[in-house]
């Protein structure tokens, strides 16, 4: 093809791309300019221009101008399959990119034998091979951070790919399992995810011996190991506990966190499979639930419907009474994926938990280990109107300190005048979980208002009637750090020492010291708190007030507080 043909037929292509690129423009989109959508244009005609089928052609590029006209173009070419959007927008906010533009034309196009672009096919096109052709701009981003970004999405369109291909069979599987468990709630649990509650990801048989087969979808690329030795030990042992032979699937939540349709953990459902009634090995359906199974009804989820039904009869609620309906409604907005996998004492705790607050929103704080003690759900309820990014932050690093535990995953949910947030933590190997009513009363005592908590802390220890005076006092004299700190309780003692040199006068002694230990603090640490009554000199440098010097193996370290 000579040089004028082929600019004649760049220019063609880019005017058909062009103008589907303009159609597929969604009502609320800004429209492009004429200058804007020749430029898009010509970049997706650029980053389509080869590509070997059953492979994705990513391409991504700077545009340089005026301040206005700073950002960054990706392309996306792929086959049509589903999962491709969501996948790829939630790849990119999760490489801290905000989405300002994203268009999806999906073509009917034909290419030659070395995969190059010939032709956009117009018309119905009937029998023509569908491409998917994803525009996005974003604000620009540094040559290491495109590395990084084009990494992630081959990674995340790689699982799309693996798990559309692998569709039919990731069903088939689940299919078998349920046909095999005794435990018919269990068996039409796994029905009810197959017929599409259910966005199923990956398969994979783990035997006793610690090796895998018939890896499925994403189990045959990067998330071939859903769980680690340990955990699938103790899985093995579940199975063959007391009463649990026949039961399943047993659920549980992976450390992988899903590539495909939204960035969440992966949700495992096992299943023991037995030969010659023996346990062999376990069956691993990993997937996410879709939308449909998380709002749907708890009457009409399998295994649910059943802990709904004892409850009503346990408490003897009528299902049109108050209470009735208040349990319904409790179990319809507490998360599916969670409540699944919980006991029937964990899941009754934490419904009457709900009920209970939904008409008298407080603070609580409540505490459930998974199966296999491999993570812990902290459930937080809080007043809407008290509810910031501030006060979820300040509860994850209480969690977080109080479980030794990293942060996995987090969720918040408004219903009526009460917020309730959700955390997934991961637990280390070996884990000891907090005590849950301290750190219920932590909670209320950071939600309550600093000055009611340290004036309730000060009616304990002194006389009730004075508390809210000295409370009004010293109170807002503590800085945050402090706050976050130390809390409530030690403010209290703090005040208590300085109103006590303060109250024998210039005669009495200036200074005052304490030894004492927090919760927390290793073994072998002892912290010295010293107190000043005016002047410019303190032990550790802090001047009037308090200071603290923490001591362990020798070594100290000060803090101003």
């Amino acid at each position: 093809m000579g040089a004028k043909s082929a600019s004649s037929a760049a220019k063609s292509l880019e005017a058909a791309l062009a103008q589907r690129l303009s159609a597929a423009l969604l009502p609320g989109d800004a429209p492009f300019s004429a200058e804007g959508l020749a430029a898009a244009a010509a970049f997706l005609r650029s980053a389509a221009g080869q590509r070997d089928s059953g492979e994705v052609a990513i391409t991504i590029e700077t545009v340089s101008g005026s301040a206005a006209e700073r950002f960054m173009r990706i392309g996306v070419i792929n086959d049509d399959m589903p999962f491709l959007v969501d996948s790829i927008a939630t790849t990119i906010a999760a490489q801290g990119l905000a989405i300002d533009r994203l268009v999806h034309p999906v073509l009917p196009v034909r290419r030659d034998g070395a995969g190059v672009l010939t032709e956009v096919v117009e018309g119905e096109a009937a029998g023509e091979k569908r491409e998917s052709m994803v525009y996005l701009e974003t604000r620009r981003a540094d040559a290491r951070q495109r590395r990084a970004l084009e990494s992630a999405l081959r990674a995340t369109l790689g699982d799309v790919r693996a798990a559309v291909a692998d569709w039919p069979r990731l069903q088939q599987a689940m299919a078998d399992d349920a046909d095999s468990l005794a435990d018919g709630e269990g068996a039409a649990l796994l029905r009810w995810f197959k017929d599409g509650m259910l966005t199923q990801l990956g398969h994979v048989l783990r035997h006793r011996d610690g090796s895998q087969s018939g890896a499925l979808g994403i189990c045959r690329r990067g998330a071939k190991s859903l769980l680690g030795p340990i955990s699938y030990d103790r899985a093995f042992a579940w199975f063959e506990g007391k009463g649990r032979a026949g039961r399943g699937p047993l659920v549980v939540k992976s450390n992988h966190v899903s590539n495909v349709h939204r960035r969440t953990p992966l949700d495992l459902f096992i299943v023991p499979v037995f030969e010659g009634g023996k346990l062999e090995s376990l069956s691993v359906h990993a997937g996410i639930w879709t939308s449909a199974g998380l709002a749907a009804a708890p009457t009409q989820v399998p295994r649910m419907r059943t802990q709904l039904s004892d409850l009503m009869t346990r408490f003897g609620f009528a299902p049109q009474g108050h209470a009735g309906k208040a349990l319904v409604h409790a179990l319809t907005a507490l998360p599916h994926d969670l409540l699944i996998g919980f006991t029937d004492d964990d899941l009754e705790r934490i419904a009457t938990t709900m009920m209970s607050l939904v008409d008298r929103p407080r603070p609580k704080l409540a505490l459930v280990p998974a199966a296999l003690m491999r993570h812990v759900f902290a459930f937080a309820w809080l007043p809407r109107d008290i509810m910031s990014t501030a006060t979820r932050k300040q509860i994850e690093a209480m969690l977080v300190e109080a479980c030794g535990a990293p942060l996995l995953d987090w969720s918040l949910e408004v219903e009526g005048s009460l917020a309730m947030l959700r955390f997934v933590l991961d637990l280390p190997e070996v884990a000891k979980l907090p005590d849950e009513a301290a750190l219920d009363a932590r909670l209320q005592g950071m939600l309550r208002g600093w000055n009611e908590a340290v004036e309730s802390e000060i009616a304990a220890s002194e006389d009730p009637s004075r508390a809210a005076a000295i409370a009004a006092r010293f109170a807002e004299a503590f800085p945050l750090a402090y706050r976050s700190a130390y809390g409530p309780a030690e403010a209290a003692q703090d005040i208590a020492r300085l109103r006590k040199l303060a109250g024998e006068g210039e005669a009495g002694p200036r200074r005052d010291a304490r030894l004492h230990r927090m919760a927390g603090d290793e073994a072998g640490t002892l912290r010295l708190k010293v107190y000043q009554r005016g002047g410019g000199y303190c032990p550790v440098r802090c001047g009037p007030g308090a200071g603290e010097l923490r001591l362990s193996g020798g070594r100290g370290s000060a803090d101003r507080t």
